[in-house]
């Protein structure tokens, strides 16, 4: 014959189920489950102007090797984070005009050395005053730098925490390194373009394919990822 539980230890199993499921909503719970630092430790970015003086006193000739030193540090920066055009703003109305001007040819010679040039460069004037003798030429260009929360909240105690739940430094420092670590923080606004394919590949690949020959590049025996042949 066959048996069937009572009603009182049908009761009992319930009473446990429900227990071991109210300890795991209390333990752990959703909450600690989907856990996540970027949203107790977010990276802000936001937006910056560097900015590079140069130097355009009527009695200079022209710019100084420590001028273009800085002009070409300062035009790598740009290619590598700098977004929109150049700006290059050169004095107007001051006494060192036509030096500013002089000045602003070379400078302009050194960034299209450099592959800036066109409509990568905004040039525009700025009023100075017309006593002014050393009113400089002023580069900038916006770029975007993240910055995550500071960390060091100690105020919890990690030697006691029956929810077992996280401090609130956790993932701090890993926030804070990976916004030190972003290429460019603009990424993190707004995913780049992609770039294009390329074709002549793509062409070469298909074209094997469809002659039945091995499309995988060929290797050599300079090519072997091996590091000692040792044991061989």
């Amino acid at each position: 014959m066959k048996k069937s539980f009572s009603s009182p230890r049908l009761s009992f199993l319930a009473l446990a189920a429900s227990l071991a499921l109210a300890g795991c909503g209390g333990f752990n719970g959703a909450s600690e489950a989907t856990y996540d630092a970027s949203y107790t430790h977010p990276i802000a970015v936001e937006q910056d102007v560097p900015t590079l003086t140069i130097a355009a006193s009527r009695a200079k000739s022209g710019l100084t090797g420590e001028d273009r030193q800085a002009i070409n540090a300062f035009a790598a920066a740009y290619k590598d984070r700098g977004h929109g055009p150049l700006n290059v703003s050169t004095p107007s109305g001051s006494a060192n005009t036509t030096t500013a001007m002089n000045v602003l040819v070379e400078v302009r010679d050194l960034l299209a050395d450099k592959g800036i040039s066109g409509d990568n460069i905004n040039y525009t004037p700025y009023r100075a005053s017309g006593a002014d003798t050393d009113a400089p030429l002023i580069l900038s260009y916006k770029r975007y730098v993240a910055k995550a929360s500071a960390c060091g909240d100690w105020s919890s105690n990690l030697a006691y925490d029956p929810s077992n739940g996280t401090p609130p430094n956790f993932g701090c420092a890993t926030q804070n390194n990976l916004a030190a670590m972003i290429a460019d923080p603009a990424d993190l606004v707004t995913p780049r373009n992609m770039t294009p394919s390329d074709a002549l590949r793509r062409g070469e690949v298909f074209g094997k394919y469809r002659k039945g020959e091995i499309t995988a590049t060929q290797r050599d025996d300079h090519d072997s990822a091996a590091v000692s042949e040792v044991n061989k």
